[in-house]
């Protein structure tokens, strides 16, 4: 189901590859997941993860339906399944470096939980949206809900969730769902990362950090994630760079 390469340069590219059910998710496979996602967290080489789907017609249509009636019935069952899934998003979520969602085609139910789930999100025009869980009678645990109230605002999330109704890439940019769309979108996504890879990774880390922590201003956990960078080779490679008129070189130190 899933490829992971990772690329000299500190990129992992994470494939969803199940194009013959548009990279729909079984159970074991948001499990497999979240295990990945872990094996990610701990790699101090890693300096951006994309995600993508395989084939010509989704990036991940969600969670496999075909299994529901065995295995999502009943709410002791769905408890379990859900458990699951949350664990998956929360593992993606927590991946210490910039994550980025490459979206070129259908991204519906679980689909856009994993999407919402990295920092970034840049899409084709083909691309499509939905949140359907109103079409089958559930409704999705808390953890996706609140971050896609965070990025597009209650009124447009219920939006979605009341009418679950399918948008468009250039909607999903109007609301903040995606970051950009380009009919380019490797040429894009490859100029941001290229952007990303150019600047000081200990930066990246700190700052993911402190957006998911959401530390006191001027407290002591707000310290912790931050003042160590001005420890760091990085930071002294910056300020030598400025004063010789040159670009830094950072090396993650």
């Amino acid at each position: 189901m899933f490829d992971l390469h990772i690329q000299n340069d500190g990129i992992a590219r994470l494939t969803l590859n199940a194009p013959q059910r548009l990279n729909a998710l079984r159970l074991e496979h948001w499990s497999a997941l979240a295990d990945l996602a872990d094996q990610l967290s701990l790699r101090e080489d890693l300096k951006a993860v994309v995600i993508a789907g395989a084939g010509e017609r989704a990036f991940c249509a969600g969670g496999d339906i075909t299994e529901f009636s065995d295995i999502r019935m009943g709410a002791d069952a769905a408890q379990a399944y859900n458990a699951e899934v949350d664990r998956a998003l929360i593992a993606l979520a927590a991946i210490p470096v910039p994550t980025i969602a490459r979206i070129h085609q259908a991204c519906f139910g679980g689909g856009s939980m994993i999407a919402l789930s990295c920092d970034l999100r840049f899409a084709a025009p083909t691309a499509r949206f939905c949140i359907p869980p109103a079409k089958m009678g559930f409704a999705d645990n808390a953890l996706p809900l609140e971050r896609l109230a965070q990025l597009v605002g209650p009124g447009h999330a219920l939006d979605l969730l009341y009418t679950a109704r399918t948008i468009d890439a250039a909607e999903a940019a109007r609301m903040g769902l995606v970051n950009d769309v380009a009919e380019d979108l490797d040429g894009l996504l490859n100029q941001r990362l290229l952007s990303i890879l150019e600047l000081a990774p200990l930066s990246h880390r700190a700052h993911k950090r402190v957006l998911n922590e959401a530390p006191a201003p001027g407290s002591l956990a707000e310290r912790v994630l931050t003042d160590h960078l001005y420890d760091s080779l990085d930071y002294q490679e910056a300020v030598a760079a400025f004063t010789e008129r040159r670009r830094p070189t950072f090396k993650g130190q």
